[in-house]
């Protein structure tokens, strides 16, 4: 039997549906799916609650959909709590206010 050389290693193309479906679903990979909720809703920014803000971000820094999460948070504007690494206060100054102005415009109660 002659010897083949090593192949190189496959590439696997992921199928269009699949990523599509794995977007959809991001919240089955997040990794704050074993941890309690409530650490992700630290009542203020002061005191014990900012060891929990921290311990909510370092769940945050190990997650595989963390930007999906933080996508979901700032499409649905998210009020409160730790979406994607990030406090309420941290995704306002990401957000552009002409963004928001924005989305009103796109809004069937517009039209």
């Amino acid at each position: 039997m002659k010897h083949l050389p090593d192949a190189p290693p496959r590439l696997y193309l992921v199928p269009a549906g699949a990523a599509r479906r794995f977007e959809e679903n991001w919240r089955l990979h997040a990794a704050c799916q074993a941890v309690d909720p409530e650490l992700f809703f630290p009542v203020s920014s002061a005191g014990k609650c900012v060891e929990q803000e921290a311990e909510a971000k370092a769940v945050c820094g190990s997650c595989l959909v963390r930007r999906q999460c933080l996508t979901f948070a700032l499409q649905t504007r998210q009020a409160y709590g730790i979406w994607g690494g990030l406090t309420e206060e941290e995704r306002k100054r990401k957000t552009p206010r002409r963004e928001v102005a924005g989305d009103a415009l796109d809004s069937p109660a517009s039209a």
